[in-house]
């Protein structure tokens, strides 16, 4: 049994205090320490897991102790996911070590990187993992932007072992709607034939460098969505229990 989309932001929260908060208080190890024991409940009833490392929007969250005070204009598209981890290091290194221990009770982990639009970002993580002595884990990466459609042979040469579709946020950058906002809701539109050319694209490129394919968006529930990717080829979907 395999968990395709471990997400931390649940644990994260349960400790009442944001990232945020442990990087100006210099407690990381209490971070790494929080992460581990929230995922090690999840890794004893699974053989594999992928786990996603944080990716929380500025709007989200803000009750938790230390939470950024600025709000953005447009969280969706600012200071999250990846390009969070890679400015703060010392967040997403206590997240590595982590699963670096989770490894370590005989798990297998999959670290799957939010919200990618460049293959730097992909080299600065193997940096990180390779300043932890972090070598066992399966490198892979969320495609929910367009770039990471359009890079994505290079990131397949960039040696990464599988991606995950993230059909929220790519239907919303594709289509350029909001999908927290009513008035252009019933343009959201998951398998709007632009969103299923990219996902067909991704597939097949995947496919020819022998990397695994899953999604972990909404639509992997919906049974049109499945169909289309079971057609081509997808080799696993990861839905909601």
């Amino acid at each position: 049994k395999n968990v395709g989309l471990t997400r931390i932001e649940g644990i994260i929260a349960e400790s009442g205090k944001h990232p945020n908060y442990f990087l100006n208080n210099n407690q990381m190890q209490d971070y790494e320490d929080i992460i581990f024991k929230g995922i090690n409940g999840i890794a004893k009833f699974f053989d594999e897991l992928w786990v996603r490392t944080s990716d929380i929007r500025s709007d989200e969250f803000q009750n938790l102790e230390g939470s950024p005070k600025i709000i953005e204009l447009n969280p969706m598209l600012g200071m999250h996911g990846i390009r969070y981890g890679i400015k703060n290091p010392k967040v997403i290194k206590a997240e590595l070590k982590a699963l670096k221990r989770i490894s370590e009770t005989g798990k297998k982990v999959g670290i799957m990187m939010p919200q990618i639009i460049s293959v730097e970002e992909v080299q600065k993580v193997k940096e990180f993992l390779k300043e932890i002595n972090f070598s066992g884990a399966k490198l892979g990466i969320m495609v929910e932007t367009p770039a990471a459609v359009q890079l994505i042979k290079e990131f397949c040469e960039e040696g990464i072992q599988f991606i995950s579709f993230g059909t929220n946020d790519l239907t919303q950058y594709i289509l350029a709607v909001d999908r927290g906002n009513q008035e252009v809701q019933h343009l959201y539109n998951e398998i709007h034939p632009a969103v299923l050319y990219q996902l067909d694209f991704v597939i097949r490129v995947c496919k020819r460098n022998n990397v695994e394919t899953s999604i972990c968006g909404q639509a992997g529930s919906k049974k049109e969505m499945v169909k289309f990717l079971v057609e081509k080829g997808i080799d696993s979907i990861s839905v909601n229990a």
